[in-house]
């Protein structure tokens, strides 16, 4: 272990920048010419760790789109208001 004594902090910001997954949905959601999306990985287990964050995601903005995982591959499918009001 070491300790240093009288560094300087790093600047002050954001220290997380969107993840590539992120960037796209908003994207497709902003976009409105496609009604779904797809994110295939090179492994299951890359996807598995991405629905994670492509859930997280969802959630935060308020559900305005659904996703599910089938093997390697993400799908996103826009919900329509027939979706949201069964």
């Amino acid at each position: 272990m070491r300790i240093y004594y009288n560094v300087s902090p790093p600047s002050a910001g954001p220290s997380s920048k969107k993840c590539e997954e992120t960037l796209a949905i908003e994207e497709f959601l902003t976009s409105g010419n496609a009604r779904n999306m797809c994110f295939e990985y090179d492994s299951l287990k890359l996807a598995k760790s991405k629905m994670t964050t492509v859930r997280s995601h969802c959630i935060r903005m308020n559900q305005t789109y659904c996703a599910y995982r089938r093997g390697k591959c993400i799908y996103i499918l826009r919900k329509t208001r027939k979706d949201e009001n069964p």
